[in-house]
């Protein structure tokens, strides 16, 4: 989110969340000390949205301060981050997220389990995302989604949630619920006109289409 008007949209069409970007080299990047960003997440907190700090290779003290004093609903990580940092956070109440980058492609459950690694054994939510290297993003690229399905539908009941990140927009995210089985998306570009400003149609349009899939799992 970028804008008070952005969060109303969100709102508006009837989504469940919506992330602010604390990574200063990104283009949706907030200052989270800014009156704008204090707005932005009053006006979520207000219109009933979960709230959710992006964070990437920040250090513990920061994710610290900018959580309790935004009250944040969820801390995602989203860069190079020891699997400790997330413990150090849980500890402390909060909830994580943690951005799992995979190739594009085919690939084994094995191989998806293997990326997830010790994160299985923290007590995290995974965000699925695609590989964009140093850019920390999925850089509006989807994975291959029958094989996400092929490792969801082996994996542990009891294992934490996960998301569906990566190129996801309104014409085809329904279909890669479909495909993925998939509860949960995540979309940044993909609803984007120009890059970086979010579209009040798009995103009715991408929510309208995320409820389409679901529908038909």
């Amino acid at each position: 989110m970028r804008s008070v008007h952005d969060v109303r949209s969100v709102a508006d069409a009837g989504a469940d969340a919506v992330g602010l970007n604390f990574y200063e080299p990104s283009v949706r990047s907030l200052n989270p000390d800014a009156e704008e960003t204090i707005l932005i997440n009053a006006a979520a907190r207000e219109a009933g949205l979960t709230r959710v700090g992006l964070f990437v290779n920040h250090e513990l003290a920061f994710i610290q301060r900018v959580t309790d004093s935004l009250q944040l609903d969820w801390i995602q990580l989203h860069g190079d981050e020891p699997a400790s940092l997330a413990e150090d956070l849980i500890r402390s109440g909060g909830r994580v997220l943690r951005a799992i980058r995979l190739p594009r492609g085919k690939l084994e459950p094995g191989q998806i389990e293997a990326a997830i690694g010790e994160w299985n054994d923290v007590g995290v939510s995974c965000l699925l995302d695609a590989d964009a290297g140093a850019s920390f993003g999925g850089g509006g690229q989807p994975l291959d989604w029958p094989s996400i399905r092929a490792w969801a539908d082996r994996r542990d009941e009891s294992a934490a949630g996960w998301v569906l990140a990566g190129g996801l927009n309104p014409e085809n995210v329904a279909e890669a619920i479909q495909i993925s089985g998939a509860t949960r998306v995540d979309v940044a570009s993909g609803v984007e006109q120009p890059k970086g400003q979010k579209n009040a149609e798009k995103i009715r349009q991408f929510v309208a289409a995320v409820r389409r899939g679901g529908e038909a799992l």
